[in-house]
């Protein structure tokens, strides 16, 4: 054991789980040898960055041998999912604006953050780019460590129309006809488009000028959180009236003379129906995400990026309202154009029946507690308290996950970890449904 210790930097990865897998059976169990990891400098191959450690800034990964009360602030580094290790999170909630003055404001969505993280943000009415209904109401939020220097976005949905009918594509383009938002602004009108070719037209221009591309890559659990949320069943969706893509993108680039990386991922749909001689597209960038850190730590929080994504989740009473009032818009443009034009008019009131459609199944999936066949995919499983008998989807990455009742996390994949053993508070332990 000593040589390996002393040779652990030359060890490759699986050889450096079971050296350390070996140091905790011959020191008495998990909670009394820290796993070896290797340097949070190292480059981290993605399909190791399951058990890289989680970065300094992070500050969320805590080592088992951690005392009670200990602050979650630490500078060191611990091997997230391996054994000896935990994750503390807490759930945090951003409202979206209320339907009156009695009640200006609603939780809109929830999810996980590491505990000692700060998070800033919420919905904004009128706070999208363009003038689709459908981007009415615009996410902003952002979540970072206490340093800043890892962070957490979401950004607000684009949605753009086109038809490859020319009669159809001119009365998209006339101002009687034309959609208008918030603003005046108008609902743009552009051709179908791939995912990446949305970042890169759309996204990358707001980054420096000196931002690379380091490489493209589907993100099937986006995908298929998505289309949950569409009520479409699971799988990859590059065929059929409705069509779904997810991407996450690696960059590369220079913020305040410090080098950074990212991960920026973004769900295209694209809504097909007949149009005149052709067909009309209504597509959306859906669930813009980004994951920042410095260079050389970005590998390291990936289980943590995707812990925090599959964690995303509406609130039933705001999908109802929210959609309703976006399907009242599209309702109410069919009706101001159904004397002009009857295809633009049967687009509008198919658009108000999908929302209405999709707010239906939001409020159905969320009454009832299901075995989801796209959980694999996404990542999540349910956990049930055994006090309460309440469900919960959490990561998937984790086997093992307390609460202590004020909406605070931890999760480990250590069977014999105990958290009232090293954090303050009174943990409880849910049961996995399996």
């Amino acid at each position: 054991m000593a040589c390996l210790k002393q040779n652990k930097d030359s060890l490759s990865d699986k050889c450096k789980q079971a050296a350390a897998q070996a140091s905790r059976m011959a020191a008495g169990g998990a909670q009394n040898a820290a796993p070896a990891a290797p340097s949070t400098g190292s480059s981290t191959s993605p399909a190791a960055a399951a058990d890289a450690p989680i970065a300094a800034p992070a500050a969320t990964a805590q080592s088992a041998t951690a005392t009670r009360g200990s602050s979650a602030k630490t500078t060191g580094t611990s091997t997230a999912g391996a054994g000896g290790s935990y994750l503390v999170l807490k759930k945090v909630q951003i409202t979206g604006p209320g339907p009156d003055s009695a009640h200006p404001t609603m939780p809109a969505y929830d999810l996980l953050i590491p505990s000692t993280w700060k998070i800033q943000g919420g919905v904004v009415f009128g706070g999208a780019v363009t003038g689709c209904f459908s981007d009415i109401y615009a996410i902003h939020l952002k979540a970072s460590s206490p340093d800043d220097s890892t962070f957490f976005s979401a950004g607000p949905d684009y949605s753009w129309q086109y038809a490859d009918d020319p009669s159809v594509l001119k009365n998209l383009n006339d101002p009687k006809l034309r959609q208008t938002g918030v603003g005046n602004k108008p609902c743009p009108v552009a051709k179908p488009m791939k995912a990446e070719d949305y970042i890169r037209q759309n996204v990358l221009k707001v980054y420096p000028s000196d931002t690379k591309v380091v490489s493209v890559a589907p993100f099937p659990e986006l995908e298929q959180i998505v289309r949950k949320r569409l009520g479409l069943p699971p799988g990859a969706g590059n065929t059929g009236a409705t069509r779904t893509e997810a991407i996450r993108v690696r960059l590369a680039y220079q913020k305040d003379g410090k080098d950074m990386e990212d991960w920026l991922a973004v769900a295209v749909v694209v809504n097909i129906s007949p149009a005149g001689r052709g067909s009309f597209y209504d597509s959306h960038a859906t669930s813009l995400v980004e994951f920042g850190a410095p260079k050389g730590k970005l590998d390291a929080n990936d289980k943590l990026f995707q812990v925090i994504v599959s964690s995303i989740q509406p609130e039933p009473q705001w999908v109802s309202y929210s959609n309703g009032v976006v399907a009242k818009l599209y309702q109410s443009q069919a009706q101001k154009v159904a004397t002009i034009n009857q295809m633009i008019s049967q687009f509008n009131m198919h658009a108000a029946q999908v929302i209405n459609g999709v707010t239906a199944n939001a409020i159905s999936g969320a009454n009832v507690s299901a075995f989801h066949a796209d959980q694999n995919v996404r990542e999540v499983q349910t956990f049930r308290d055994p006090a309460t008998g309440k469900t919960q989807e959490l990561s998937s990455l984790y086997d093992h996950a307390w609460q202590n009742g004020s909406g605070d996390y931890i999760m480990s994949n250590d069977p014999s970890f105990n958290p009232n053993e090293h954090e303050s508070g009174n943990w409880s332990e849910l049961q996995p449904v399996r």
